[in-house]
């Protein structure tokens, strides 16, 4: 009775771990979207790049 208890605390705490893991992890990655989609704009330093993925850039006024 004994090890069917620890093993249903075991699993249950391998179960928060991988929530927690999993919750880690996409936070990581939606703050680094950001930065991510402005690497596959034309490289312009202002983060113009970002911009350019949502909008023609022909339509966007730039500053050079």
């Amino acid at each position: 009775m004994r090890q069917h208890m620890l093993n249903g605390w075991l699993v249950a705490a391998l179960i928060a771990l991988v929530c927690l893991l999993g919750i880690t992890a996409y936070a990581e990655v939606k703050t680094d979207l950001p930065r991510t989609a402005s690497l596959g704009g034309n490289g312009d330093a202002e983060g113009q790049g970002a911009i350019c993925d949502l909008a023609p850039c022909g339509d966007i006024a730039r500053n050079t």
